[in-house]
């Protein structure tokens, strides 16, 4: 699914496409690798890619980036503060913008790659706040290609659905507890999406998931969303995956729980059944690697 451009002009609000450009530009000039992530990834690809619902609408924005050095970061924030980006009074990687239209977005710069220590970051200068940064370079490998707008041409990098669901997955066990029903609702969101993509939808029926799982399209997306992101996780995430979550019975029960968004009246699947068969398809494709 990765090598497919997804073509997306004329339909995002000219301030957004303010922004990527204006990001895409400051990274492509330090040769810095960026990539969109967060509840903007699951929008750009699912929803204005492939026409799903947007469950919430969101003014943030998030890219993680690879560098080798908090340098790096600190020459990319220098040329943000350059550009009328205003930081944020305590935060490093978090930004405020007002772009052309009048619109206020709110933004956040998530370094990973050679600057990470045993998979985490921990923010200068006080280097007390530290963050996981596991599948992040999964999701950069695994990364869409976006294309934002066509006059000038635009391309961006966009996590997949299969990384998104990587990166939510291990932000829930990174979080405080209440700062986790999020992460958990949107792997639900991924699952009840994932078949809006053709390319999955077909996969669904030729492959035999639809009748495996008695043509319910929920059971058979969260297995093959589980399979796609087990498929491109390396070991060192599988790993603490399945020692703080997958084989955490306390944690999985936890997670389940977390993805019944309130915003769904109906919830026929029941989200135990959903998360098994997501860890099923997940550690099936990541014990194949």
């Amino acid at each position: 699914m990765n090598s497919t451009l997804i073509d997306i002009s004329g339909k995002l609000n000219a301030g957004l496409i303010e922004l990527y450009v204006d990001l895409k530009k400051h990274t492509d000039s330090l040769n810095i690798s960026m990539l969109v992530v967060g509840a903007m990834a699951r929008d750009l690809v699912l929803h204005y890619g492939f026409g799903a619902a947007i469950e919430r609408g969101t003014r943030d924005v998030d890219f993680a980036i690879s560098v080798s050095s908090w340098e790096d970061f600190s020459n990319l924030r220098k040329l943000l503060l350059a550009s009328g980006y205003v930081a944020h009074r305590k935060h490093l990687h978090n930004f405020s913008f007002v772009s052309s239209d009048g619109l206020m977005w709110e933004l956040d710069v998530v370094p990973f790659g050679d600057i990470a220590e045993k998979h985490e970051i921990s923010w200068p200068p006080e280097h007390e706040f530290h963050m996981s940064v596991l599948g992040f370079p999964e999701a950069l490998s695994a990364a869409l290609q976006v294309r934002i707008c066509r006059s000038p041409e635009s391309i961006i990098s966009v996590a997949s659905p299969a990384g998104i669901c990587l990166l939510k997955l291990i932000a829930w066990t990174d979080r405080a507890v209440e700062k986790r029903p999020k992460d958990a609702s949107d792997v639900r969101y991924l699952i009840d999406s994932y078949a809006k993509i053709p390319s999955i939808s077909e996969a669904l029926y030729t492959e035999n998931y639809m009748e495996l799982y008695d043509f319910d399209e929920t059971l058979a997306s969260a297995v093959k969303l589980g399979e796609d992101a087990g498929a491109i996780a390396l070991p060192e995430t599988v790993s603490a995956l399945k020692l703080t979550l997958f084989e955490n019975e306390k944690n999985k029960v936890h997670f389940a729980l977390d993805m019944r968004s309130p915003r769904r009246i109906s919830q026929p699947v029941d989200t135990g059944e959903l998360f098994d068969l997501l860890i099923q398809g997940f550690l099936s494709k990541a014990e194949e690697g």
